[in-house]
């Protein structure tokens, strides 16, 4: 009997190249989004409202990530995937707090730059969410003084890997 979703590949361990952790993280009000073309999980272009772009945040190196977990139940059916970014902003003051205000305001689409140089794409289809924001002064001179934010949201597919000419029109302005 054929089965009704055919296995088409597996995996072979490959060199050992990449890197973990985050460069950036670009962030876009998720209805400013119009379009996002992709095929077999590669986006190969956004097309922004006029004037609408992502916004850039650095992160500090080693202190950021960004995962998307699946998780399925046989009972049901279903299965489904959870996408999430966390990164520190590494600043406690008012403009900073205005921008983690509007942030926690919007569903938003996400874009990642990891540190081996790939760009990856979480929330293409129903966005994501602050979920949780934690602001803190430290305790020890060489603790945060600043933000810790969590975006999160539920998707039908995994996290899409991003052209790099895409990655790099992310701030242009549509």
């Amino acid at each position: 009997m054929p089965a009704a979703c055919a296995i088409q590949a597996g995996y072979t361990i490959d060199c050992r190249e990449s890197i973990g952790g985050l460069q950036a993280v670009f962030i876009a009000e998720f209805g400013n989004i119009t379009s996002v073309a992709d095929v077999s999980g590669l986006v190969t272009g956004i097309t922004k409202a006029t004037g609408k772009r992502f916004y850039k945040f650095e992160v500090p190196r080693a202190v950021a990530n960004a995962t998307s977990s699946g998780t399925g139940s046989e009972e049901n059916g279903s299965f489904f995937y959870t996408h999430q970014v966390v990164f520190p902003i590494n600043k406690r003051d008012s403009t900073t707090a205005n921008i983690i205000r509007t942030l926690a305001k919007n569903k938003c689409m996400v874009v990642t730059l990891d540190m081996d140089g790939n760009y990856r794409m979480y929330g293409k289809g129903n966005g994501l969410f602050v979920s949780t924001v934690d602001s803190g002064s430290g305790t020890a001179a060489g603790d945060r003084q600043g933000y810790n934010l969590t975006l999160s949201g539920i998707e039908k597919d995994e996290m899409l890997q991003v052209t790099s000419a895409v990655g790099l029109a992310l701030e242009t302005a549509g």
